[in-house]
């Protein structure tokens, strides 16, 4: 039997084809600003069952990481509406980012810089796994259909009950210990680039791919 003729759900063609594809990328030296492998052709995507040549596969780094932008679904473009506000939207994701204990705004040095103020965030994804924690993230009516059946969320208002909670990748979910988790849903999510800032958006690690934008380069 030829490679070619094996097939495979499309679930696990996608997930082999990430594989594949981030197995070439380790093996790809460095380049400058956008990496770009060139098509690869290879056993591999036959056996993932692709009909193209080959995949384009795009990597971005983003040197400004001080805001962090997490958006609430895997769509780019769709504005969500404002509760309360008939026939008012905002945008699809939400802000955060990490403030300087006692920086003073009021004589701060670079009063153009609208980030001014704010840290390097060294991990979107544990950054913006807090914020679906606390709830920001879960818009009803926008992404009520991430959330499991059968998964009982907390009662809005009521205080963090859970210590030692962590991300998908095993890091604690807040950096100091007495900190506690309210509860709510995380799903899996992936950082991007958009606009040249981190996106961090829930989906699998080919979402990216899927939504026409880089993965973040690490």
């Amino acid at each position: 039997m030829n490679l070619s003729e094996v097939t495979y759900p499309r679930d696990t063609k996608n997930r082999v084809q990430n594989l594949l594809v981030q197995e070439a990328l380790s093996n790809t030296k460095t380049a400058p600003r956008w990496r770009k492998p060139a098509v690869l052709i290879f056993a591999g995507l036959a056996l993932a069952g692709t009909t193209a040549a080959g995949v384009y596969v795009a990597l971005a780094p983003v040197e400004d990481k001080r805001d962090i932008r997490c958006y609430y679904r895997a769509d780019l473009t769709t504005r969500p509406p404002v509760i309360g506000v008939p026939g008012d939207t905002k945008p699809p994701y939400i802000t955060t980012g990490i403030f300087i204990t006692g920086f003073d705004t009021e004589n701060n040095p670079n009063p153009d810089d609208k980030n001014a103020g704010m840290q390097q965030v060294a991990d979107p994804i544990n950054q913006c796994s807090r914020a679906w924690d606390m709830g920001n993230m879960h818009q009803t009516g926008v992404n009520d259909d991430l959330i499991p059946k059968g998964f009982i969320s907390p009662t809005p208002g009521v205080m963090p009950t859970a210590k030692g909670v962590k991300d998908q990748n095993g890091k604690p979910l807040f950096p100091d210990p007495t900190l506690k988790s309210f509860g709510n849903y995380i799903p899996f999510l992936t950082a991007c680039v958009v606009d040249n800032t981190v996106a961090v958006i829930p989906g699998p690690a080919e979402v990216c791919a899927q939504l026409g934008i880089p993965a973040l380069e690490k």
